[in-house]
């Protein structure tokens, strides 16, 4: 019944739309990295456009970055470090293999309490954790017990399981899909921002992830006004984790129902 319910719910939406229309092309871009230099932050915040701002725990300026992008009408996500394979330095409020169940949840709890106006979480750095079911599984029992999380996953190791347990615990999630800066050269970034939107236009949808380098604010600055005219659109990631959420509805409610599905085989 459930199924059949929200099938004839999105039937109004599909008969209103005109016929051969084109969804728009969504795009999101996480400035990640925010907390430790605030002119960079500040800068950040003002670049136009709904830009979604990660933000470290426990740095100079988390607060205060957090606080202006919330007050600007941005979204705000805990920018969560976590372990690597090569043991660079997490900073404060870092997960680690060796964490006891109990001390875990503590950190989580206390990272997330750290930002203001937190949405959603993703990972900063976690090649090394990422790839740990149990991590992951308790990750994710964290995160839903706060109202309305999502998770994005960096993809800092191809090797990553987050998303796989994201979704067990019934969070809406998404994850990176393009690095805006991995060179901090202002071509490489206009390149990379040009590669975000042509995997928008195949897939419908496509998530960027930058940092508060000054090359990377540039190119932005400069290109961001001009997608709107190119039929992209720039959302937060809510919308885009909302969009996806919706979608894996669609298409549960779109498949057989069990008497249908024994009927068709005959």
């Amino acid at each position: 019944m459930l199924r059949l319910f929200i099938l004839l719910s999105a039937l109004p939406a599909l008969l209103l739309a005109p016929a051969g229309a084109q969804e728009p092309v969504r795009i999101a871009i996480i400035i990640d990295d925010l907390g430790n230099n605030l002119a960079l932050g500040r800068e950040a915040v003002s670049l136009p456009g709904s830009l979604t701002y990660s933000v470290l725990p426990w740095r100079p300026h988390s607060a205060e970055i957090a606080l202006r992008a919330h007050a600007e009408g941005k979204e705000v996500m805990l920018h969560l470090p976590m372990q690597t394979t090569d043991g660079r330095a997490m900073g404060p409020g870092g997960l680690h293999m060796n964490m006891s169940r109990v001390e875990f949840a503590r950190q989580v709890r206390t990272s997330l309490a750290a930002i203001p106006h937190v949405s959603g979480v993703n990972n900063h750095m976690g090649s090394l954790l990422t790839q740990h079911p149990a991590a992951m599984r308790w990750l994710m029992e964290d995160l839903a017990c706060f109202d309305r999380l999502y998770f994005v996953d960096s993809r800092t190791d191809v090797r990553t399981v987050a998303r796989n347990h994201a979704r067990a615990a019934g969070l809406s999630n998404a994850q990176r899909d393009v690095f805006l800066d991995n060179q901090q050269d202002a071509e490489y970034v206009r390149a990379q921002l040009r590669r975000l939107v042509a995997k928008a236009r195949r897939h419908g949808s496509a998530i960027g992830i930058g940092h508060p380098y000054p090359e990377t604010l540039m190119v932005l600055a400069e290109e961001l006004p001009a997608l709107a005219a190119q039929g992209i659109q720039l959302l937060p990631v809510s919308r885009l984790v909302e969009r996806e959420r919706n979608d894996r509805l669609w298409y549960a409610s779109s498949s057989p129902l069990p008497t249908v599905a024994k009927n068709s085989r005959q």
